[in-house]
């Protein structure tokens, strides 16, 4: 009885440490039976000019309930390091801008990241709960700008959901903020 009972507090406390960051509601996307998934962006896609795809400078903020999560800092973090990981292979020159949005006056494309709401699910929670320590989630928007004037050339709505159901052993944020990071750079791609 008393391991049933460690066991039970031991699966809480992974829980509490890896559970919801920001505010959850029921509006998170719903859970599915794939790897993270991303939901359909806008219907069109943003036209980046050839010129401004050569240099990235990603800026990252979020709701008040985002920005106010204990592992905010760390999740920015997961950002910056798949963003320059992307750039890295694309070939694209990338940094970072902190504080509020600047026309940098180089030719480039300032990406403001704005995370709405997300949820991590820690390994352990996962390990220990399984399906039932939830879905993690991402729910962004995008702004693609002219890095030296400021022109806006689109936005793009990036929402993940991992499936609660789907039995990866590993930080789920991590994968979804990847799935994001391709979907952005697609946009970088010539056509």
């Amino acid at each position: 009885m008393k391991a049933l009972v460690f066991v039970c507090v031991t699966a809480i406390s992974l829980l509490a440490a890896g559970g919801a960051t920001a505010q959850t509601n029921s509006s998170a996307p719903a859970a599915s039976a794939a790897a993270p998934v991303a939901s359909p962006a806008s219907l069109q896609p943003v036209r980046v000019p050839v010129e401004s795809a050569k240099k990235i400078v990603l800026r990252v903020t979020g709701s008040k309930d985002a920005v106010e999560a204990r592992d905010w800092a760390a999740f920015k973090e997961e950002w910056r390091a798949t963003f320059a990981d992307h750039a890295k292979e694309a070939g694209i020159a990338f940094s970072m801008q902190e504080g509020e949005a600047q026309a940098a006056g180089d030719v480039g494309t300032l990406l403001t990241v704005h995370v709405v709401d997300y949820r991590k699910v820690s390994v352990g929670a996962r390990i220990f709960l399984g399906f039932m320590a939830g879905s993690a989630f991402i729910e962004s928007k995008i702004g693609f700008s002219d890095l030296a004037t400021g022109q806006r050339f689109g936005e793009q709505l990036y929402d993940t959901n991992s499936a609660a159901s789907w039995g990866g052993v590993f930080e789920m944020s991590s994968s979804q903020v990847d799935v994001i990071a391709t979907r952005v750079f697609a946009e970088f791609k010539p056509r």
